[in-house]
């Protein structure tokens, strides 16, 4: 049996960078390209026509990246996806290649790489529709959570009528939620100051992707925020410890 991965935060996106400039081939005026890097999921790309299309993201310098996540698309017809790097925007190479054959999150880790340029090409599809892309380096834990970690969690947010004798009438399901709590021991306080912290004073209120073992399963990666914008980090007595409550809707 394979282990499982440790877990990740992706929430640093070059694509939501002040200097990152975005285009792709063509988009539906009411879906823009810059709604990839939304962190709303509702807010989607979608293609202006079924051709081949091509994102792409340039900077004024070379910005690291090791890690790409498709997050809620339609690509399950789309025969190649490839992602590409270059210095110079003329002369590609490529990063990496893949087959989506659902529409699952696609999440693929790579060894880092730094472009001025970076590039997505999709084959053929009925307009290609794509709710967050992140390209960009993770935030990996250097261990695994505590015992009792549900990954699976759901709750149903119900509304349901009665009637002024309290008989039911019916429910509506509104949507589904997860929420995931986290417990990590034993963080060096040297990952807590370099790794964790710049997530904390950067990043929250806003939602990130969480993937808990990118190994066996990247496409349980989850669009989530914290549940309460608290951070505890107490010593125990060398090591630091960590609990984090997460949300999102499934």
């Amino acid at each position: 049996m394979t282990l499982n991965a440790k877990p990740i935060f992706m929430w640093d996106n070059l694509l939501a960078r002040p200097d990152a400039q975005l285009s792709a081939t063509s988009s539906d005026p009411d879906h823009p390209v810059q709604y990839l890097a939304d962190w709303r999921e509702y807010l989607t790309w979608r293609a202006g026509s079924g051709a081949p299309q091509n994102l792409e993201i340039s900077f004024p310098e070379p910005k690291p990246a090791s890690a790409l996540c498709i997050y809620h698309h339609n690509l399950s017809s789309v025969e190649t996806v490839t992602l590409s790097g270059s210095a110079n925007g003329s002369v590609w190479e490529e990063i990496l290649s893949l087959n989506p054959n659902s529409d699952q999150t696609i999440l693929k880790l790579f060894n880092q790489v730094s472009c001025r340029y970076y590039r997505l090409a999709m084959g053929f599809s009925p307009a290609c529709e794509i709710g967050l892309l992140f390209l960009g380096d993770y935030l990996e834990f250097p261990s695994w959570t505590a015992s009792g970690f549900d990954p699976n969690q759901e709750e149903l947010l119900v509304e349901k009528g009665k009637s002024e004798e309290g008989f039911l009438l019916g429910a509506a399901l509104r949507c589904r939620k997860r929420r995931m709590a986290l417990d990590f021991r034993y963080l060096s306080d040297s990952w807590v100051r370099n790794t964790l912290i710049p997530f904390w004073k950067n990043h929250p209120p806003k939602p990130f992707l969480f993937a808990w073992d990118y190994q066996n399963h990247p496409e349980e990666t989850y669009l989530v925020e914290l549940a309460k914008p608290e951070l505890g980090l107490p010593y125990q007595p060398v090591f630091r410890s960590l609990s984090l409550e997460l949300e999102g809707r499934v």
